[in-house]
């Protein structure tokens, strides 16, 4: 594997994590109510604080964060092929977090749907690529 594949996994990688952080402080900061959710979910452990609205607004992040982190990840390695192996780790953590340790705390269509729009949606991101 090249050093530039290499790269490209890890920034696309990191892109989807520093995209959720970001879209999630712009999101707290227009929102106060939401901050103080936040707030109460990370000090207390307490997923089940989590509303509807704010799980709905959520997946509209998740539809912008993984398209964009294939996108990333095939600009610099520029191969389709490697969006595949940033969303197989993505998904797998994913999938530890959603249907093992948040089943049954957050809503079964949201664990559901959070773990099966990573592949799909990185691959998307990746095919808005030049490259093949």
């Amino acid at each position: 594997m090249k050093f530039r594949s290499v790269i490209g996994i890890i920034a696309g990688a990191i892109s989807w994590w520093a995209a959720l952080i970001a879209f999630s402080l712009i999101a707290s900061i227009i929102s106060p109510e939401l901050r103080e959710m936040g707030r109460e979910v990370v000090r207390n452990d307490n997923y089940g604080a989590l509303t509807t609205p704010v799980l709905a607004m959520m997946v509209f992040i998740y539809l912008w964060i993984n398209p964009l982190s294939g996108f990333i990840t095939v600009q610099i390695t520029k191969s389709r092929t490697y969006a595949g192996y940033v969303a197989v780790p993505l998904t797998l953590y994913a999938v530890h977090a959603h249907w093992y340790r948040l089943w049954g705390i957050l809503p079964d269509w949201y664990n559901l749907v959070v773990v099966i729009m990573i592949p799909p949606l990185i691959y998307l991101g990746g095919s808005l690529t030049k490259y093949k």
